[in-house]
């Protein structure tokens, strides 16, 4: 069974500080609720101070609120990072009114600021999703950034998390970094080495044009087992933004017999998506292209074409030059600091 996730209220919020506003934040639901989605992912779990009028929650009673009156046909969900985590003992228990799905990030590595290294993170995720597991909630397993696996590392990562029994395992390109062979070969290895009850998950993005195209090969793999494909409205999230939902949608009501509302998504684009959009661009752009194909943290671009107005190639002479730990960590510094390597004076002075 192929199944269709949404997480407009959690990828998108990378474009606006997931400050959507508390009224806001009830509508979509109530308009995503219409269209009929398998799975609705309503906004991240962090450790961090909660405001109502973002989709950032510490507590789950913050989201439980949210959705009184849940669909027996809809998969609520959130997603926690374990970079950033909640204390796993504060997680509460999962009762009929919670959201039924944890969608976790975990990390191949993780940067360890005392000794200037990366460190192996996957058991430290491993440890924390089983305490998601035995708390009552489903479990999707996120490994970000999938093409820094070897064949050897994604299998052994596979074996790892298949011990919790999840719900799905993912093929993340969270950079947009992926052809579609490539992402049919982790794809492939995920179908050889997991257990038949366990669905495999896909989450691309689109800087570099592709997040359909991939999609499409997805489900069209002949793999026998359950799919699960992640959007959002009007391709709204990180970088240059994920699949259209929309545009998937329709596909999928024309060609696999499913019956998606599009109209309910077309009212979260133009009574709030629209305005988003407006001020905070989103979508396909060169510098997006730049830092996939240097295969680099897409916040770069950002800051080198919204924040600085570099040219295309004055960020391509940036990208060249970043190693290999900053292009996975990106902070504003550290994207000063290249541009002043790359650049010299015309950084300086503009």
């Amino acid at each position: 069974m192929l199944k269709l996730l949404d997480c407009t209220l959690r990828d998108g919020g990378y474009i606006n500080n997931w400050e959507f506003g508390y009224e806001t934040i009830n509508d979509m639901i109530k308009e995503l609720e219409k269209t009929n989605v398998d799975i609705l992912e309503l906004g991240f779990i962090k450790n961090e101070k909660y405001n109502k009028d973002r989709t950032v929650f510490n507590q789950i009673d913050q989201i439980t609120k949210l959705i009184p009156y849940k669909r027996k046909s809809i998969n609520y969900a959130a997603m926690i990072e374990v970079m950033n985590p909640i204390p796993i003992e504060k997680l509460a228990m999962r009762t009929p009114e919670t959201v039924d799905t944890i969608r976790v990030i975990i990390w191949k590595t993780k940067f360890n600021e005392e000794t200037g290294n990366f460190n192996d993170a996957l058991q430290e995720g491993f440890e924390y999703c089983k305490g998601i597991v035995e708390r009552g909630y489903n479990l999707c397993v996120q490994p970000a950034r999938v093409d820094q696996y070897s064949d050897e590392d994604f299998v052994a990562m596979l074996k790892l998390y298949e011990e919790l029994k999840p719900l799905a395992i993912y093929i993340v390109d969270s950079w947009g970094t992926q052809t579609v062979e490539q992402i049919m070969h982790y794809v492939n290895l995920a179908d050889k080495n997991l257990g038949q009850d366990i669905s495999i998950g896909y989450h691309g993005h689109n800087n570099m044009m592709q997040a359909f195209s991939t999609t499409m090969a997805f489900i069209h793999s002949g793999i026998n087992r359950d799919l699960i494909v992640d959007g959002s409205v009007y391709g709204i999230g990180r970088g240059a933004g994920n699949l259209n939902i929309e545009l998937f949608a329709k596909y999928l009501n024309e060609t696999e017999e499913k019956a998606y509302e599009l109209i309910p998504m077309i009212r979260v684009y133009q009574n709030y998506i629209k305005k988003i959009y407006d001020e905070h661009k989103w979508g396909y752009s060169i510098p997006y292209f730049l830092t996939a194909q240097h295969n680099v943290n897409p916040n770069y671009g950002e800051y080198y074409d919204v924040r600085m107005g570099l040219s295309p190639i004055e960020i391509d002479r940036i990208l060249t030059i970043i190693n290999e730990e900053d292009k996975i960590l990106y902070t504003a510094k550290k994207a000063e600091m290249y541009m002043h390597l790359a650049l010299g004076e015309r950084a300086i002075n503009g």
